[in-house]
């Protein structure tokens, strides 16, 4: 086997500087805002954009390519993730230089550097391995694209041309199909969504007409779960079908972004959906916990 290590750039600082400023953001934001809901949210958000930043700060910095007889592999996390690309599936291979021009469907990057997937001009759908792109390796295959960027390029090209892998500068047309209602990793947590949703928005309002709910109900609440203002059972079931509105709005501009970007990655659309499910989900929650307490 034969290893290939990546060109260092800047992307690992960057990355590690930028975590650093959406902390301090999000806490200075912490310390402002006293209300339960939001920062419950805010919590969440910290807690998820922190493990996605420290994923690919940890795999920039571990990043390598690893070539046998008839792979390519591209490893992470000191040999845990990786990616495995058969030769004979790559059917040509093309070259670039200088800033790395597409749109990120997921991951990160700026400029020289990027991980996660991206469509690129001229190229396609790609999934980015780049720690710096003073010169991109770019893999053609029949479903996606890779691009890597090793320190001896030069060496790394001749594997290709002994592998009888051509240089060919395509161009990439996207005329793709995609039915999301047809895929059961969409539709699934869809209906999820949906459900969640319906059921927190109508919930309240079933109990204020059965009289279950009491007359004082807390319609907001500071960081410590107290009540900050007190309503009607009326106004409180109100409240959430407001909350169950707000949910609704977010599922519909998540649905049509999902697919905006279903045409260029079905994996990327899906994750529009799980974002709204978590969302729904807390309010569901927090709308359980009320509940529970005043009642």
């Amino acid at each position: 086997m034969e290893t290939y290590k990546c060109k260092k750039g800047n992307g690992p600082f960057l990355i590690f500087l930028l975590i650093i400023l959406i902390n301090a953001c999000v806490l200075l934001i912490n310390h402002l805002v006293d209300l339960y809901v939001l920062l419950s949210l805010i919590k969440i958000f910290l807690v998820a954009i922190n493990i996605y930043w420290f994923y690919y700060l940890i795999l920039a910095l571990s990043l390598k390519y690893v070539i046998d007889d008839d792979n390519l592999y591209i490893m992470g996390f000191w040999g845990l993730k990786k990616v495995k690309i058969s030769f004979d599936s790559i059917k040509a291979y093309k070259t670039s230089k200088g800033i790395i021009n597409g749109v990120k469907l997921s991951g990160i990057g700026k400029n020289n550097f990027a991980f996660g997937r991206y469509v690129l001009n001229k190229i396609g759908t790609t999934r980015m391995f780049v720690t710096y792109g003073s010169e991109v390796i770019y893999l053609k295959t029949e479903e996606i694209n890779y691009a890597i960027a090793p320190e001896k390029i030069d060496e790394f090209k001749n594997v290709l041309f002994d592998r009888k892998i051509k240089f060919l500068d395509w161009e990439y047309e996207n005329n793709k199909e995609i039915s999301l209602h047809k895929e059961s990793g969409f539709m699934l947590p869809f209906i999820l969504v949906s459900v969640v949703i319906v059921i927190f928005t109508v919930t309240p309002f079933i109990l204020y007409l059965k009289q279950v709910l009491p007359t004082k109900m807390p319609l907001s609440f500071n960081a410590k779960f107290e009540p900050v203002k007190m309503g009607t059972g009326k106004q409180f079931a109100f409240k959430q079908m407001t909350y169950g509105i707000l949910n609704m709005a977010i599922l519909f501009c998540m649905y049509y972004a999902a697919h905006f970007h279903a045409k260029y990655d079905k994996k990327s659309a899906n994750r529009y959906i799980y974002i709204v499910l978590i969302i729904a989900v807390v309010f569901f929650l927090m709308q359980i916990k009320t509940l529970i307490q005043f009642i």
